[in-house]
C-alpha cells in the first residue's frame, strides 16, 4: 500500500509536466499577433518583440509559449 501511496504525486507531477509541453508546443503553432502585440505593452518596448511589419520574434514567441506552460502547469 505504501508503494501506491507515494508513486500517485509522482504521476500527478508528470501529468502536469506533460501537459506544460503540450500546450508550450501548441502555442508555438496557434499563437497569433494580438497576444504579441499585449506582451510589448506589458514590456513597454524595453525588448524588442515585434518587427516593422509587426511579426513577432523567435523570442516574443518562446516568452508567450513559456507563459502558456507555466499556467498550465500550475492549473
Amino acid at each position: 500500500m505504501n508503494n501506491k501511496k507515494q508513486e500517485k504525486p509522482d504521476f500527478l507531477y508528470v501529468m502536469k509536466i506533460k501537459t506544460a509541453i503540450y500546450g508550450f508546443v501548441l502555442y508555438l503553432l496557434l499563437s497569433n499577433n494580438t497576444a504579441f502585440k499585449i506582451l510589448n505593452i506589458i514590456f513597454n518596448n524595453s525588448i524588442i518583440l515585434l518587427n516593422d511589419k509587426n511579426e513577432p520574434s523567435i523570442l516574443a514567441r518562446f516568452i508567450m509559449a513559456f507563459i502558456i506552460a507555466f499556467c498550465l502547469f500550475i492549473f
